[in-house]
C-alpha cells in the first residue's frame, strides 16, 4: 500500500495533491505530508519502525483512546491485535521478506486446529467417540495423534471402536486416513480386524475399495505393513482382474505398490499377468504407468526383459506409448533393457514414427533421445 501511495498521486489526499502535483513522490515528502494530515496518519503505523515519525501517529492514538471509551476494553483489545498483525506483516514484507511464506506461516501459527494437534491429545478422554471424531477433519486428527501417543493396549481399545465401520471409512475423506494409521502404528494382529471386514464383503467389496480414492490408500497400507499371509486374499482378487485394475486411475497405484512389497513368486505371477496384456495396457494412459513401473528391474530380470520384449514386438506399440505422459517414461526403460538385434528393431520403429512423434509433446522427448544416442 505504501509503494502504491508513492507510485500514484490519485491516492493521496486532495490538498497533497494541488501542493505536488508531479509523482512519483520521494518517501521524504511522503512522510512530511503524513505528518500535515491528520486523516492520513494511520498510514504511518504501517511505515518501518525507523521512518516513522511520532508526530504522525499521534493523532491516530489520540482517537484510539476514544475508541476505547465507545467500545469498550475488549474490543478495542481485539481491534489494536488486528492493526499489530497487519503493521507486523507489512513491515516484514517492506524489509524484503515474501508474502507468500509470511502468511503461510501466520496462517499455521494460528490455526485452532494446528494448536489442538500440536497439544498432546490423551487418548483416555476420546474413549466412546472415536469413530464420530474419525468422520470430522479436526476429530480424526485428534483420533490419530492419540493412537500415535498412545501405547499398545490403549491402541487396541481406541481401534476397537471402529469395528463394523471399516467399509464406511474406508469411502470417507476423513476416516480414511485414521484407518491408515491403525495400520501403521499397531501390530499386524492389532489391525486385522480392517481385513477381516473387508474381506468379508467379497471379492466385490475388495475390488471397489483398490478403485475407491481412499479405498486405495488402504489397500496399499495393507500390501505395505500386512504379512504376506495376511494379503494374499487381496492379492487374489487382484490377480484375477490385474489388467482392468492396472488401468484404472486409482487401481494402477495398488498393482504398481503391489510390484514393490509382494513377495518373489507373487511378484512373478504379477509380472506375467501384465506381460500377457501389454498390448492392452500400452495403450492406456494409466496402463502405461503400471509398465513403467513393472519394467523397473526388481530382482526378476528375465520376467522384466519378457515384458520389454513383448512391448518391442508389438505393431507401432512403442510410437503409441512414446506419445502418453507415462508412455514415454516406459519407452525409456524399454530401450535401457533391451539389445543388440532387439535393441536395433525398436529403435527403428520408433524412427519409422519420427512424424508421430513429433507432433506430440511427450514424443519428441524420446525423438530427442534416440537422435542423441544416434
Amino acid at each position: 500500500e505504501l509503494v502504491s501511495i508513492m507510485m500514484v498521486p490519485a491516492l493521496l489526499p486532495s490538498a497533497t495533491q494541488q501542493k505536488c502535483p508531479h509523482a512519483p513522490l520521494p518517501a521524504a515528502a511522503l512522510l512530511r505530508r503524513l505528518n500535515m494530515f491528520s486523516e492520513t496518519a494511520a498510514l504511518a503505523l504501517f511505515l518501518p519502525t525507523g521512518l516513522r515519525h511520532p508526530c504522525a501517529c499521534a493523532p491516530f492514538e489520540q482517537a484510539q483512546a476514544g475508541r476505547v471509551q465507545a467500545l469498550g476494553e475488549c474490543d478495542a483489545r481485539q481491534e489494536d491485535e488486528q492493526i499489530h498483525d497487519k503493521r507486523e506483516t507489512r513491515s516484514r514484507a517492506w524489509s524484503g521478506s515474501t508474502v507468500a511464506s509470511t502468511t503461510a506461516s501466520d496462517v499455521i501459527d494460528a490455526s485452532p486446529m494446528q494448536s489442538r494437534v500440536d497439544d498432546a491429545v490423551d487418548g483416555n478422554l476420546l474413549l466412546g467417540q472415536v469413530w464420530e471424531l474419525s468422520q470430522d477433519a479436526a476429530g480424526c486428527r485428534q483420533v490419530q495423534q492419540a493412537l500415535e501417543e498412545a501405547d499398545q493396549k490403549l491402541q487396541m481399545v481406541l481401534a476397537s471402536e471402529l469395528r463394523g465401520h471399516v467399509l464406511q471409512a474406508i469411502e470417507c475423506p476423513a476416516a480414511n486416513y485414521v484407518l491408515q494409521k491403525c495400520i501403521i502404528m499397531m501390530p499386524h494382529t492389532g489391525f486385522q480386524f480392517i481385513l477381516d471386514e473387508l474381506l468379508a464383503g467379497g471379492a466385490d467389496a475388495v475390488s471397489a475399495a483398490v478403485r475407491h480414492k481412499y479405498g486405495c490408500r488402504i489397500v496399499k497400507s495393507l500390501l505395505e505393513h500386512g504379512t504376506q499371509e495376511q494379503i494374499s486374499p487381496i492379492v487374489e482378487v487382484v490377480m484375477e482382474v490385474a489388467i482392468d485394475i492396472a488401468k484404472h486411475p486409482y487401481g494402477t497405484f495398488v498393482v504398481q505398490h503391489m510390484l514393490l512389497h509382494l513377495a518373489g513368486e507373487a511378484r512373478r505371477c504379477l509380472l506375467q499377468h501384465l506381460t500377457a496384456g501389454a498390448n492392452m495396457l500400452a495403450s492406456d494412459p494409466q496402463g502405461c504407468a503400471t509398465l513403467g513401473a513393472a519394467l523397473v528391474d526388481s530382482g526378476l530380470t528375465e520376467e522384466v526383459l519378457s515384458l520389454a520384449r513383448r512391448l518391442a514386438e508389438g505393431p507401432n506399440l512403442l510410437v503409441e506409448m512414446a506419445c502418453l505422459r507415462h508412455g514415454h517414461r516406459a519407452v525409456k526403460e524399454v530401450l535401457e533393457l533391451l539389445e543388440g538385434r532387439e535393441l536395433d528393431s525398436a529403435r527403428r520403429q520408433l524412427a519409422a514414427g519420427a512424424g508421430q512423434l513429433r507432433s506430440s509433446r511427450y514424443g519428441r522427448v524420446v525423438a530427442r533421445d534416440l537422435a542423441n544416442k544416434a
